[in-house]
């Protein structure tokens, strides 16, 4: 009996540990993180991201910031989300 509860228990860790893997296991981007981020932009970056996105074109913004600041995919997009609410309310 304590064979099935062992392998149970086995189970449930490996099912946590690939589904903690899938969501990335990162926490939230502060602003202070994206404020950080905001400062390695440069003028031009910073009109080109945000004629991307007056143009509605926010994967091009997306990518634009990543090259621009070297952030990751998750974080960039946090920050192109928030310049958005920013332009569009």
């Amino acid at each position: 009996m304590w064979k099935w509860i062992v392998l149970l228990l086995v189970v449930v860790a490996v099912v946590a540990y690939l589904t903690r893997a899938r969501r990335g296991g990162r926490a939230e981007v502060t602003a202070e993180q994206l404020e950080e981020l905001d400062l390695r932009l440069s003028h031009e970056a910073r009109v080109a991201i945000g004629a991307a996105i007056a143009r509605g074109r926010k994967v091009l913004a997306i990518k634009l910031y990543r090259e621009n600041t070297g952030a990751d995919l998750a974080t960039s997009k946090a920050a192109i989300d928030k310049w958005y609410k920013g332009i569009h309310g």
